[in-house]
């Protein structure tokens, strides 16, 4: 994994396109369901079109739009994770490569008609490209990832 300078702060938003699969995980295209078309995950930036040293922001949604309350368990103190890919699958920034996590179960609840929002500020000081944003919260046994396409000019 190539970690290339940045800096991080928090606040955020990314386009969400279609990109294939990351390490085995299905990525999904647009607003998607995560379970019976109630819970929406997407992930959005502040815009898609960045000059290398230009700070993006990321936002990394799940919506509960049903009438019961969603449970996400975790195994760490991770809830969520952005990463940067160059091509299908070439990671060349992510936002927990450099981060330590308590190791202890956890849990975050989403009611009914709410949102679980993840916001970063972030400086990867990329090289001219496309490159898909991917947004993942950590849940076990649920897959809740989206990505959008940005380009560095």
């Amino acid at each position: 994994m190539l970690a290339l300078g940045r800096s991080l702060y928090s606040s955020a938003f990314i386009m969400l396109l279609a990109c294939g699969g990351v390490g085995g995980e299905q990525v999904l295209q647009g607003p998607q369901p995560v379970s019976d078309a109630q819970e929406v995950v997407s992930v959005t930036t502040d815009r898609q079109t960045y000059a290398s040293e230009d700070l993006i922001e990321l936002t990394l949604e799940l919506e509960n739009s049903s009438d019961q309350a969603l449970v996400l368990n975790f195994s760490t103190g991770q809830r969520y994770d952005f990463t940067i890919l160059r091509g299908p699958a070439e990671i060349v920034w992510s936002w927990s490569e450099d981060r330590m996590f308590m190791q202890m179960l956890g849990q975050e609840t989403v009611g009914p008609s709410q949102v679980l929002a993840y916001r970063e500020q972030i400086s990867p000081r990329l090289p001219a490209g496309t490159y898909t944003v991917t947004g993942r919260i950590v849940a076990q046994n649920q897959t809740l990832v989206a990505s959008a396409l940005i380009v560095i000019e």
